[in-house]
């Protein structure tokens, strides 16, 4: 189940009355910056903008002519609106983006985390440890794009994405991804919880390496899953996977490899690989109850994280009154 249609409905609750003020300037100046704590419309800031830390923001429709910062346990979230510059997301912080743009990069250093939704766009998406983190934070992207995606740490889930380049995940609690194009690498290593790759594509090669949790790329028509085939332009490889590695359904345009991983690979019998097979290999059988459900869990655990963090926002940004006087 999507994300976007229940939370989206959640912000139609809370009713602004703002108005359609747009204030026409010239290009940001690096040296004037905005402060936001509360809410504020359609209107053209020329300025940077910056959450202080504990605040939160909430804009519709509104259009930053420089960068934003999300500075320590602040809150941000902005539906139809428009970032020119790059967003920083700091420790404890959270962004969240609806309908909006931002054609700079958008970095998380230790943050709660940031969803994407409804279309919505970035250049780079960065997640990276902080210290005094008080945890690893996520990177929850729905129906939207970016240039590239390079997580470190957190959970990663995608649904519905558009990639422009490469997906890279090293060290982070999962890398879930569904319904995605992807065109570059997908690199995968060292994951927590696994991962799991489904109806997607993926215009490179696609790596999983060291995963403690379950691994399924494609992984058949099991309790739901994987309802039609991955394509893979290039090498897809599975290896040294200990939580379980499970392959099934994928279209493979160069060789397949799954070898080194305990307990074995179960390999399907609906792949299709142009390029060489080398495996060490099991049947495939259904995915085991608790390896389905685990990643019905990631799903739904940021559901809940990000359905609580969106309605504290805005309640918090309507109470604390107009941002922008």
């Amino acid at each position: 189940m999507k994300l976007g249609s229940k939370v989206a409905a959640s912000t139609a609750t809370a009713a602004l009355a703002i108005g359609g003020i747009t204030l026409m300037a010239a290009p940001a100046q690096a040296d004037l910056i905005t402060l936001c704590s509360g809410h504020g419309g359609a209107i053209t800031l020329p300025t940077d903008l910056k959450v202080p830390a504990g605040a939160s923001c909430y804009l519709d429709g509104t259009v930053i002519q420089g960068d934003v910062t999300v500075e320590e346990g602040a809150n941000l979230h902005i539906v139809g609106g428009s970032i020119k510059g790059e967003v920083s997301v700091n420790t404890e912080g959270y962004f969240d983006a609806s309908d909006s743009t931002v054609d700079g990069d958008l970095v998380n250093a230790g943050s709660y985390g940031t969803y994407l939704e409804e279309g919505s766009s970035v250049a780079e998406l960065r997640a990276q440890a902080a210290d005094g983190a008080a945890n690893d934070g996520f990177v929850y992207v729905v129906d939207s794009s970016a240039a590239s995606i390079d997580a470190a740490t957190g959970e990663l889930y995608a649904n519905g994405a558009r990639v422009g380049g490469g997906v890279n995940a090293d060290g982070v609690v999962y890398a879930d991804i569904y319904d995605s194009v992807i065109r570059g690498d997908l690199t995968v290593n060292g994951s927590a919880s696994g991962g799991i790759l489904c109806d997607s594509e993926v215009l490179g090669d696609a790596t999983y390496s060291a995963s403690s949790g379950p691994v399924a790329v494609g992984a058949g028509e099991t309790e739901g899953y994987c309802a039609s085939v991955n394509y893979i332009d290039g090498d897809l490889s599975v290896t040294g996977v200990s939580g379980g590695a499970y392959i099934d359904n994928n279209i493979v345009g160069g060789d397949l490899v799954a070898n080194g991983n305990s307990p074995t690979a179960q390999i399907g019998d609906a792949n299709r690989v142009r390029g060489g097979i080398v495996t060490q290999e099991v049947a495939m059988r259904a995915l085991a109850a608790e390896v389905t459900a685990e990643f019905e869990a990631h799903e739904a655990d940021l559901e809940e994280l990000v359905e609580e963090a969106r309605a504290e926002t805005i309640e918090d940004a309507i109470e604390a009154g107009p941002a922008f006087e």
